[in-house]
């Protein structure tokens, strides 16, 4: 594929199934599936998507596409992906001029971003004396990124610091996953850090300022949708070579995997639109609100629909699914495990709340308005 940066074209779905295929053969052809995907990610930068992903104002749709497109293509590497486009729009939401410069310079040299949150259990991160103590867990591709977005606890909210890893300690011991070990997410320690490997990034509170924060789950749904369908175009790819997708059964589970598949692509052009929609307001309200239920409905539907398209891929292909070098064999585990994101007990009840208040758009759901 030609290094291609026009946004326009990025967002044709031939463009973005290219895409796809090439991220699923780069990480096929790696001689090591469990390490950083490097190969995956050269071929990003190639595109430019790594130094200028579609974060402005006005790009949701092409972004959550784009998102899907890098999760069909590979969950490791759309889990890693997102973690960068995250950081990306943070430093833009957030970063004085000085940074923002600084970071995009960066990217331009081929720099990977992540955002760590999760801090370990008896050594949280923190700060003592002007440097940084502790450890962050699940820090996603620490082998192979160059800076991360940490947050530290402070009395007036969590402070954001953009972090240089050249020098921290990586323990990767911990890291033992059923799925999704590509994304690489140990345990690391900042504790001994020179200051000038760190920048305070905006004021504490920003890292959870609403609706950002609850509205930024749309990204990994995004990826969840390419992770599912993915999961089916390996089921219909079996079924056709074995000559048993015109079986009235089997056709039933391709008919409901599509409509699965179809659904969670529907939720994707509504929560860019509501995503647009809260950037076109500065937050405010009715537009906050509505991103928030739009981003708590829609990873709560992608959540149900990525479960069942797994249960019926699983059943159409059989045992054979699960045996190396079937491409389900990577997609069951890696789906599943990535879908395990943080209190969706607690985004369905909001999302319900946000129902009986009338807070999710025209129609109940905002669904084809």
């Amino acid at each position: 594929m030609p290094h291609d940066r026009d946004e326009n074209a990025q967002a044709d779905p031939r463009w973005l199934a290219r895409l796809s295929g090439e991220i699923a053969a780069a990480v096929a052809a790696s001689p090591d599936r469990d390490a950083f995907p490097a190969e995956a990610f050269a071929l990003l930068r190639r595109h430019g998507l790594s130094e200028r992903p579609p974060v402005a104002s006005g790009s949701g749709l092409s972004l959550l596409r784009l998102l899907a497109a890098v999760g069909r293509g590979d969950l490791a590497v759309g889990r890693l992906f997102e973690g960068h486009v995250n950081a990306v729009d943070l430093i833009r939401r957030f970063g004085s001029a000085r940074v923002r410069s600084e970071v995009g310079a960066q990217l331009a040299d081929g720099a990977l971003l992540g955002v760590w949150n999760t801090d370990a259990r008896g050594d949280p991160l923190r700060l003592e004396g002007g440097r940084l103590a502790g450890k962050k867990n699940f820090a996603s591709g620490v082998d192979g990124l160059s800076s991360a977005i940490v947050t530290v606890p402070e009395p007036a909210g969590r402070q954001m610091f953009l972090v240089r890893l050249a020098d921290a300690a990586v323990d990767r011991s911990w890291w033992r996953p059923l799925g999704m070990a590509a994304s690489g997410s140990h345990i690391v320690d900042f504790s001994g850090l020179p200051p000038e490997a760190i920048t305070p990034l905006g004021e504490p509170g920003d890292y959870i300022a609403e609706p950002w924060f609850s509205g930024g789950a749309i990204r990994f749904a995004a990826v969840h949708v390419g992770g599912m369908e993915a999961v089916m175009d390996a089921a219909v790819e079996h079924l056709t070579k074995t000559g048993r997708a015109e079986d009235p059964h089997q056709a039933h589970r391709i008919g409901r995997m599509g409509l699965a598949v179809a659904s969670g692509n529907l939720w994707l052009r509504e929560a860019a639109e509501a995503w647009d929609a809260a950037e076109a307001a500065a937050g405010a309200d009715p537009e906050a609100s509505r991103l928030r239920a739009t981003a708590n409905g829609f990873r709560s539907l992608v959540e149900h629909s990525a479960m069942s398209v797994l249960e019926e891929a699983e059943r159409a292909v059989g045992a054979a699914g699960f045996n190396a070098p079937h491409r389900l064999e990577r997609l069951i585990p890696d789906l599943r495990t990535y879908l395990r994101q943080p209190n969706p007990d607690g985004a369905l009840t909001a999302y319900a709340k946000a129902l009986v208040a009338g807070e999710t758009g025209a129609g109940g759901s905002g669904i084809g308005r």
